[in-house]
């Protein structure tokens, strides 16, 4: 399961990436990984997604894999109950962060796209079918002068891995804060909006030590919440920031590996209590 052998046994909680970790390269969750996420929600070990997918879609996802615990979207901006749909935690990128990304999108002709919490806007067609695809949601054809203010949970720079290599240095610039998702992306959350920060919040209100958490993640965006979780393991398509940060590397997205260690935690969860 694992290049390197890990102790699964006391495992309280586990985080999970959606895209590159969990979804497989079609984009859904397999039935295996559904399974296995609900199965150790019903041992008693809460699995906690954390993502850059939609509010509705971590809630679809959740909903089918019947977790109960509140789950992250919209990289760490919102916080919503998977039961009654409450949000518990939003958080908006402020107005500079904002048009530092437009002037990016504006001097790079990368595309552009923001997300408001219940919906997907971008300024050209091809980004907004990848969007429609990834999320299974509605995405609206716009432009960045129709922004209203203090409604945008995330905002994202979309290319190939050559045209974003090449925005790097602008968008260090302009944006430093901005973060590389997957391979297309470079995307920018508010200042107290991430990953960990949704993380550490869930934590505190469910009494888990994040030293006895276990998580899998593939990006950039993972490696901040990576670093703090006590096993934290990288999918075998990782990029090197994750890879840095774990401490074992599983088998790819596309080749169920996140079903597997899944399965290992709670097998080893099991004989644990047994």
């Amino acid at each position: 399961m694992t290049d390197v052998p890990l102790d699964l046994s006391r495992t309280a909680a586990v985080v999970l990436d959606v895209d590159g970790t969990i979804a497989g390269a079609d984009h859904r969750v397999s039935p295996r990984t559904s399974r296995a996420m609900g199965a150790l929600d019903d041992a008693g070990v809460p699995v906690v997604l954390a993502t850059g997918r939609t509010r509705s879609n971590v809630r679809a996802i959740a909903r089918a894999a019947g977790l109960r615990t509140a789950q992250i979207s919209c990289n760490g901006a919102v916080i919503t109950d998977p039961a009654t749909g409450e949000d518990i935690w939003v958080r908006t990128v402020p107005e500079p962060d904002m048009a530092a990304m437009i002037q990016v999108h504006r001097t790079t002709g990368q595309p552009l796209t923001w997300w408001t919490a219940g919906h997907i806007y971008a300024t050209d067609e091809r980004l907004a079918a990848a969007m429609a695809v990834i999320n299974d949601s509605e995405v609206t054809l716009s432009t960045p002068d129709a922004i209203e203010p203090d409604t945008v949970v995330k905002t994202m720079i979309f290319g190939t891995r050559d045209e974003l290599d090449a925005a790097a240095p602008e968008l260090a610039r302009l944006a430093p804060r901005a973060m590389r998702s997957m391979d297309e992306f470079w995307e920018l959350s508010g200042p107290d909006a991430s990953k960990w920060a949704a993380i550490e919040f869930l934590f505190g209100r469910l009494g888990i030590d994040p030293a006895l958490a276990a998580g899998a993640g593939d990006g950039g965006n993972d490696a901040v919440w990576m670093h703090r979780v006590g096993s934290p393991v990288a999918m075998g398509n990782a990029r090197p920031e994750a890879l840095a940060a774990a401490r074992a590397v599983i088998g790819r997205h596309d080749q169920e590996g996140a079903a597997e260690f899944l399965e290992e935690i709670l097998r080893q969860v099991r004989a644990r209590a047994a």
